[in-house]
């Protein structure tokens, strides 16, 4: 076996032991604080060490097809759930980690032998483009499980209020960069900046979503519509994220 099937092989390894680690985080990691922490922070550098291992054994950035996109945006959901630990409730920290878990499990599904990147991929725009909007997806997830905690709380709501807020926020600015190095990645593949593909057209729809998310702000009635356009967010996001891949197609589908 040479090196890079040896690497590979390591860190395929690695993911199924996350994945082990993630399964038992059910039962152990939603109690105390003190536990949950260290458990989850352990967890994901020990990903992100399978996910550097696979990018060694193909020799560019470990984005290359479903399996490593699905393990990518889990470990961006998992990242943003560890940012945010302290909040208290149960239902935020399981909304958030179970959207990460779920993507972590799919991505068992699809194969994990090494998949090199074709010709398109390869410029920096595209490697600064998909992390940003894996990240910009987290966040708009954690906005969704601020969300349904709230309905579930009666009291603290402006904890929540304050979580959604951020992940609006901080979400469309991510999501505005990664967009610019987006239409520079498909000018450098496509030779253009936009096109009229069923990702694009998608990731357009949701950043006029969350911008008109934002500005609810502005009036005070709308104000107590930021909640329940959070999950109708979420359910763009999915559309825009997997939809695009399974339902419909996009030039953006790979392997």
């Amino acid at each position: 076996m040479d090196t890079a099937h040896f690497l590979n092989q390591l860190s395929v390894n690695l993911y199924w032991l996350c994945f082990i680690a993630y399964t038992a985080y059910w039962g152990i990691g939603f109690t105390r604080l003190k536990l949950r922490f260290p458990i989850l922070a352990g967890m994901i550098v020990l990903d992100l060490a399978s996910i550097t291992l696979r990018g060694i054994s193909i020799e560019y950035f470990p984005l290359t097809n479903k399996f490593e996109s699905f393990n990518a945006f889990a470990v961006a959901a998992f990242i943003i759930l560890l940012i945010n630990m302290r909040t208290k409730s149960h239902i935020y920290r399981m909304s958030l980690f179970g959207v990460g878990y779920g993507f972590y499990a799919a991505a068992a599904y699809f194969p994990k032998g090494l998949s090199y990147a074709p010709p398109l991929m390869l410029t920096l725009w595209y490697v600064l483009h998909v992390p940003l909007s894996f990240f910009c997806y987290a966040l708009w997830v954690s906005a969704m499980s601020a969300a349904v905690a709230r309905y579930f709380t009666r009291d603290e709501k402006k904890a929540y209020d304050h979580l959604i807020d951020l992940g609006f926020q901080y979400g469309l600015v991510i999501f505005s960069v990664s967009m610019i190095f987006g239409g520079l990645w498909g000018y450098v593949a496509w030779g253009a900046y936009f096109l009229w593909d069923a990702k694009v057209v998608w990731s357009v729809i949701i950043w006029f979503f969350y911008a008109t998310c934002l500005h609810l702000d502005y009036w005070q009635e709308a104000k107590r519509y930021k909640p329940p356009m959070a999950i109708v967010g979420f359910i763009i996001l999915m559309m825009t994220y997997v939809g695009t891949s399974f339902l419909i197609g996009s030039s953006h589908s790979f392997r």
